[in-house]
């Protein structure tokens, strides 16, 4: 991502921050959907006991969810926005943050799951090759899989600051990084997500392995 990029971020999620504080809009959700989004994102396996990266965490409200869920993690949270992390940091003293450039900078070691949840919505100056640049590293240092969701071209009004994905178009890409991937637009109207499974290795049956487990 281009520092201009970074710059334009930035200021879009920090005049939300000014405007509404610790509120779902300084994300730029819509009220009421979190619960929704969070919640298919997190089916996309059995998550108990693994270790969770959460990119782009914003509040840290993933954990969040999970907690509730009786989930029990060990969750880190990266997010490119220092006031975010910090606010994070009160509401969930008991996860990792960071802030950090997760495209750019060196997380630390491998997570069992990734999850991605709303930070490609916002246009930049080339948001495909973001896109592809986030997912191939999300791939890379997951150890099961990871979850993405993504604005579809219907819904959310007509502002031209939303970036709106063909959920083709993304399928097509996960697919070169794994056989085994899930694409699910049952959940919302305008929005659609991705789970990219790492182990798509198949056994004498040609089913993926494991598969009969979840």
């Amino acid at each position: 991502m281009k520092q201009s990029d970074r710059i334009t971020l930035h200021e879009y999620y920090d005049s939300k921050l000014k405007t509404y504080g610790y509120d779902t809009r300084s994300l730029g959700w819509i009220p009421g959907a979190r619960n929704v989004r969070l919640g298919a994102l997190t089916s996309i396996g059995d998550l108990d006991n693994s270790s969770v990266l959460d990119v782009g965490c914003g509040f840290g409200d993933l954990y969040g969810y999970m907690v509730k869920k009786g989930m029990t993690v060990s969750y880190t949270g990266v997010d490119i926005n220092p006031d975010f992390i910090e606010i994070a940091k009160q509401v969930y003293p008991d996860a990792r943050f960071m802030a950090a450039d997760f495209e750019e900078e060196d997380i630390g070691g491998n997570f069992d799951w990734i999850f991605a949840a709303g930070i490609f919505t916002i246009k930049i100056s080339d948001n495909e090759a973001f896109i592809r640049n986030m997912l191939k590293k999300m791939f890379d240092v997951c150890d099961k899989g990871f979850a993405a969701d993504f604005l579809s071209p219907i819904g959310y009004g007509t502002e031209d600051k939303y970036w709106r994905c063909e959920p083709e178009s993304i399928l097509a890409f996960c697919r070169k990084l794994s056989r085994r991937v899930t694409l699910r637009c049952d959940y919302m109207a305008g929005e659609f997500c991705v789970y990219v499974y790492k182990n798509d290795i198949t056994d004498e049956r040609n089913v993926f392995e494991g598969y009969d487990e979840r």
